[in-house]
């Protein structure tokens, strides 16, 4: 399968890169940067980047390069990602999430290819806000309450797709990730900042790890079984369809946290910093990913124990490494 992915250079697009060239499939992208990062820079011997900026993008330009990549599968993870960063930048966020989908949209309208390419676009699972309890677990029939313009960009970028599905005729699957992370994932993000900090204190270069509100719960899955479903969704997804993704198991911030002081390799103080406790919380969300099972057969491989060994693993190597 030829694959053509946007935000190829980030977290996820290297683990969708990797996995897409492990199942024997031609991967080219794009990405704002236009390169992969150091610890990535083996990819670049396989895949074709380029740089190209979905917020300023010429259409014309960008119709021009899907019609000589002549993509199979499209698909768009280009986006800003963090939830509290988009409070900084609204406008931004927006710009990117929803301006982004609709200029990438577009341009596969006016590429005009065939057969036409399924495009997957990546949503979110907090574009339902706190869901009421009749719908926890959270299923696709929840009511979107988004609380940040990250999240509320994302729903309507799906709504975006779905439109452009039924008026235009694009082939395009929507997917709803909760929770992921892994090896490689910013600091940025609750799971990462913990391993990150434990692999600072073991080094001796913080005394503790500085936490804020741990007693939410949510539903983590590897990111490298986010990928695989990305993938089968390219494949035998519905079009026009949205398909939740997660495990369907909640885990406590406390009792990640917990897990990773078992692994560390000395005792480590752990202390509260009130500017790491958001304005905006979730207390609990968990996905009902029955209808994405049913639709292509995925179930997650990675334990949660597995993937949280990994993460500090990653970021022992990345310490020692300054």
């Amino acid at each position: 399968m030829r694959a053509f992915v946007t935000g190829i250079s980030g977290f996820v697009g290297g683990h969708l890169a990797e996995h897409l060239l492990a199942s024997g499939d031609q991967v080219a992208g794009v990405s704002a940067s236009g390169r992969f990062p150091d610890d990535l820079a083996e990819l670049a011997r396989s895949v074709r980047i380029e740089r190209l900026d979905l917020m300023d993008v010429d259409q014309a330009e960008l119709a021009d390069l899907l019609r000589r990549k002549q993509p199979e599968a499209i698909y768009h993870l280009a986006a800003q990602s963090n939830p509290r960063a988009s409070f900084d930048d609204p406008r931004g966020t927006w710009a990117l999430n929803l301006g982004g989908t609709l200029n990438l949209l577009s341009a596969v309208k006016e590429a005009g290819l065939a057969p036409k390419p399924r495009v997957v676009i990546v949503g979110s699972g907090v574009c339902y806000g706190d869901p009421p309890p009749e719908f926890i677990p959270v299923t696709e029939s929840c009511p979107l309450r988004p609380n940040n313009p990250y999240s509320a960009s994302k729903a309507a970028a799906d709504l975006l797709g779905v439109q452009m599905h039924l008026s235009d005729g694009l082939d395009v699957v929507m997917a709803r990730p909760f929770n992921h992370a892994g090896p490689r994932q910013s600091p940025r993000y609750v799971l990462a900042t913990l391993a990150h900090q434990v692999a600072e204190v073991e080094a001796g270069l913080k005394d503790a790890v500085e936490v804020g509100n741990l007693d939410v719960v949510r539903d983590y899955t590897d990111v490298r079984d986010v990928v695989r479903a990305y993938r089968l969704l390219a494949q035998g997804g519905k079009a026009g369809e949205i398909y939740n993704l997660g495990t369907g198991r909640g885990l406590k911030l406390t009792d990640a946290l917990d897990r990773f002081l078992a692994l560390a390799t000395k005792p480590i103080a752990v202390r509260i910093d009130p500017a790491r406790v958001r304005a905006v919380d979730l207390p609990y969300l968990v996905a009902d990913p029955s209808k994405l099972r049913a639709a292509v057969g995925w179930e997650p491989v990675f334990p949660i124990d597995q993937t949280l060994a990994d993460m500090l693993a990653d970021a022992r190597r990345r310490v020692a490494g300054g």
